[in-house]
């Protein structure tokens, strides 16, 4: 190990299996919290290459608490760290789809960079975080989403909490997220924060059997915020698509702003599912949205748009956001 430690040290990259066995002994806290620091420091300066992140995923999921659903379901989950302080466009979109018949497993955790990431907003609202298997998979036969916060699947990671606190700022685990959910999805729908994360998540993916869509807005955003073109990825494509190629008219930065607070975020978040929002907050959830439909349904994007716009306009999200957080 020390000498995985020096080799990253001096700048070299590291293969497959020593990347791995860095990860395990992170999480494992055989590192002192400077060498801690100065790991995760080095990788908020550098890139992962393709070998780093496949070592890295594979000792997360052999650490994590490992969940097996009987429904084939799609998760949608964007790395965060874009610092663009968004609503919770991914979070909506799960009830949107589960309230079209898609069935959604929701990876998600607190927020490192916005003012409320997944877990904050359920969490806002009074909802309580579920663990067992049977629950899980409970919820997704009755309301085709279940959710898995993060830090309850992943409890080798809380040895690191103190470290990652203690650098204010995103790290290499918030890059592992939307790879890491315990129940392996048949299906995802990721955003990524900038070009060369997506270039490398699309080279990663293609090496599996995961069905997958990637986005990322030119301008930053983890996810399509019609802000500006967007790069799309799955397994049989890559494209390049303009904003005035998209389905909805562009929108200002500002427009999808999430607010100070998580009281803010939250505002938002019903009013999106109550069909109150902002043209604007609406069209940003219905496109991500309808995208991942696509994803997992493999229909025409203008049938989907159709279907996500139908879940929100006849109140079946909202309906289903009450039931879940009643429950």
């Amino acid at each position: 190990m020390n000498d995985v430690y020096i080799k990253l040290s001096a700048g070299h990259r590291l293969s497959v299996s020593e990347a791995e066995l860095l990860m395990l002994r992170l999480c494992g806290q055989q590192f002192n919290e400077p060498q801690t620091a100065f790991i995760l420091g080095l990788f908020k300066t550098r890139a992962l290459d393709l070998n780093e992140l496949a070592g890295f995923r594979n000792a997360l999921m052999q650490l994590c608490v490992p969940v097996s659903l009987f429904k084939p379901s799609i998760d949608v989950c964007g790395t965060g760290g874009d610092n663009k302080n968004t609503f919770n466009i991914s979070t909506l979109s799960a009830f949107v789809l589960a309230a079209s018949g898609i069935p959604v497993a929701k990876h998600g955790n607190f927020a490192s960079t916005s003012v409320a990431g997944s877990s904050d907003i359920l969490k806002f609202f009074g909802y309580e975080f579920k663990t067992r298997e049977a629950e899980l998979n409970d919820d997704l036969d009755k309301n085709n989403l279940c959710i898995l916060h993060a830090p309850n699947f992943h409890p080798a990671l809380k040895n690191l909490v103190p470290v990652r606190k203690g650098l204010k700022t995103s790290t290499l685990f918030n890059l592992m997220g939307p790879l890491v959910n315990p129940a392996q999805t048949e299906f995802k729908y990721v955003g990524v924060f900038n070009r060369s994360v997506a270039r490398l998540y699309n080279f990663f993916l293609q090496t599996g059997t995961t069905r997958y869509t990637l986005v990322h807005s030119l301008d930053g955003y983890d996810e399509i915020s019609l802000t500006s073109d967007v790069f799309v990825a799955t397994n049989n494509s890559e494209r390049l698509l303009a904003l005035d190629e998209l389905p909805f008219k562009g929108i200002k930065p500002e427009e999808i702003c999430a607010g100070n607070s998580v009281e803010d975020a939250a505002k938002i978040f019903v009013a999106v599912l109550k069909d109150e929002a902002t043209e604007a907050q609406k069209n940003v959830v219905l496109l991500n949205s309808a995208f991942a439909m696509q994803c997992y349904t493999g229909n025409s994007l203008d049938d989907c748009i159709a279907s996500c716009t139908e879940s929100i306009e006849s109140q079946k999200a909202y309906q289903l956001f009450n039931m879940i957080i009643q429950n």
